[in-house]
């Protein structure tokens, strides 16, 4: 089983096989902490990200949160609210930060209002799965406050990359196919001029690793801000 996202599963109708997804995550969901630290590779940067950009009293938003691996940790202060579609992940958040709110969302929807806007907000990994990224992105900028900052990935496209040339892949997971969808630079950045948000830093780094393939897939990692 491929690390494929780090936060959790994506919303019901990510892209054509948004249920398969779900199920996927949902099905894993008991044996994640087990699969985690042997195939998570790049924690540290979310952590630096947030040690960076929380403090004390701010208004976290976790999408695709799963077990809330990132936030589950941080200061009692801090007001983590999480989205995911699998329940099966989030009842797991909810044992780890009890005080969070957790609810079932897909990002294809824009955040419900009554949960307020964000100073922070992650969206780690779980785009892979995302067939219309300005649309996403857009709902995620309305979510922050004005001068907010998300850190979020994609899985990034690139000519003479190999299993990155194309703007989408099959892969098999736990027993079910899953489209993942690959986002040029050029793209990404588009897409986020048309949501309002700016970018402070990108880097094209090691994501996840799929391990059927012994293949590690790359992302490009967004530090954004709204304006």
């Amino acid at each position: 089983m491929a690390d494929e996202t780090d936060g959790g599963a994506p919303g019901p109708d990510v892209g054509h096989g948004g249920s398969a997804v779900a199920r996927v995550y949902g099905e894993i969901a008991s044996a994640y902490e087990v699969l985690y630290p042997a195939l998570h590779r790049y924690g540290d940067r979310v952590e630096r990200f947030l040690a960076d950009a929380v403090a004390p009293g701010m208004r976290v938003l976790d999408v695709g949160c799963g077990p809330a691996l990132h936030t589950r940790g941080l200061d009692a202060s801090v007001d983590v609210v999480g989205l995911d579609f699998a329940p099966e992940m989030l009842e797991l958040a909810k044992r780890a930060r009890p005080a969070g709110t957790w609810r079932e969302h897909s990002y294809l929807e824009p955040v419900p209002e009554e949960l307020g806007r964000f100073d922070v907000a992650l969206a780690i990994g779980c785009l892979d799965f995302c067939d219309d990224l300005p649309r996403v992105l857009g709902h995620l900028a309305q979510a922050l406050k004005p001068g907010g900052r998300m850190l979020f990935t994609v899985l990034e496209r690139r000519p003479g990359l190999e299993a990155h040339e194309e703007a989408t892949r099959q892969v098999r997971t736990a027993d079910t196919d899953v489209t993942l969808h690959l986002w040029s630079s050029v793209e990404t950045a588009r897409a986020l001029d048309g949501a309002g948000l700016s970018t402070g830093f990108y880097l094209h780094a090691p994501g996840w690793e799929l391990l059927a393939e012994e293949r590690t897939m790359w992302f490009g990692w967004w530090y954004v801000t709204r304006g």
